[in-house]
């Protein structure tokens, strides 16, 4: 399995210190988001459809990723820390950088960019597509932004201090990508076989809108995951020549 390349930068880089303080920050940060969400309690709602939702709550995509990232972060942090004090080749620590950047690039990059956009399309145009709108008063608004937001602009700002290289070949990570976004799908089918709906759109689409919205959200994150090579491509590797987003694109769609 080919990974994507991390670089090295000097161990008295200023991005390297940047970087630590960057990770701190925002691991911080969705701790504290995590405590204040998780702690609301609305198993005491009149409407079994909202009481539902202290355990639903646990199987959203959003809960998902941001599990993900609460373990990312620290594992970032312990790179950077070694990368500071001069120990990047040690065989643990780039065993660790390699496998934790395939993490973000084939799973948290394409799936938060497309949980975040996708939750604000619906947010601004029929809220009970994702669940009882009453859900949404449990949660004050800016904890909204720090789940769908803030997140969202981390995983960019990561992909813009991280020195990385594409690798050849982008199968591997397409496949690992995939293989979790099926995995979320089958575990929300399974759930919805057993009467419990995780998504109110569930229950409004018939069979073959439902396998239409599947197949549509397979192919945003496919967007998503290519689109961030084409940044990465611009931003670190000077050989690009800073080509276009589209030309890009269309080269490993074609490489495909």
């Amino acid at each position: 399995m080919e990974f994507s390349m991390p670089i090295a930068l000097p161990s008295g880089s200023v991005l390297v210190k940047f970087r630590l303080w960057f990770y701190a920050l925002a691991w911080l940060h969705l701790v504290f988001t995590a405590i204040v969400s998780l702690s609301v309690d609305m198993s005491e709602d009149q409407d079994p459809k909202v009481s539902a939702y202290i355990n639903i709550r646990w199987k959203l995509i959003t809960c998902w990723f941001n599990m993900i990232t609460l373990a990312y972060f620290p594992v970032c942090l312990y790179c950077d820390w070694k990368e500071r004090r001069g120990m990047w080749h040690m065989q643990h620590v780039a065993t660790i950088r390699q496998l934790k950047d395939y993490v973000m690039t084939s799973i948290l990059f394409p799936t938060t960019l497309f949980a975040d956009f996708m939750f604000w399309r619906i947010w601004h145009k029929d809220l009970s597509l994702i669940a009882p709108p009453r859900i949404f008063t449990y949660l004050p608004y800016w904890a909204q932004h720090s789940l769908h937001t803030v997140s969202m602009l981390i995983m960019l700002l990561d992909l813009l201090l991280v020195p990385r290289r594409r690798p050849r070949n982008l199968k591997p990570g397409i496949c690992l990508m995939m293989a979790f976004m099926l995995t979320y799908m089958a575990m929300c089918g399974i759930s919805y076989l057993n009467g419990e709906v995780i998504y109110s759109v569930f229950q409004i689409f018939d069979t073959f809108k439902l396998l239409l919205l599947a197949l549509m959200v397979m192919l945003e994150c496919l967007f998503f995951y290519l689109v961030q090579w084409c940044i990465v491509d611009f931003v670190w590797n000077p050989q690009s020549n800073k080509k276009s987003i589209i030309e890009c694109i269309g080269k490993k769609l074609k490489a495909m």
